[in-house]
């Protein structure tokens, strides 16, 4: 085993981790209202392409771009 070998076993592992994280923290799906998957921060729907591109999303884009910036 290499260096190269180790090193995407590490990043496996931290995607692992990462991801069972975002899993447990909150709840992390989309609210239904009337049936729609919507945003668990505004309420307005998810469109269905964010939807099948991103599996259990439960925040629009604008939503997710405020999370990660911080605000």
């Amino acid at each position: 085993m290499d260096d190269a070998d180790i090193s995407q076993r590490a990043e496996a592992l931290f995607l692992a981790e990462a991801l069972t994280a975002r899993d447990t923290s909150e709840s992390s799906g989309p609210v239904r209202i009337d049936g729609v998957a919507c945003c668990r921060e505004c309420e307005e729907p998810i469109p269905p392409a964010r939807l099948a591109a991103v599996p259990g999303v439960g925040l629009c884009t604008a939503c997710q771009a405020e999370k990660e910036a911080g605000a």
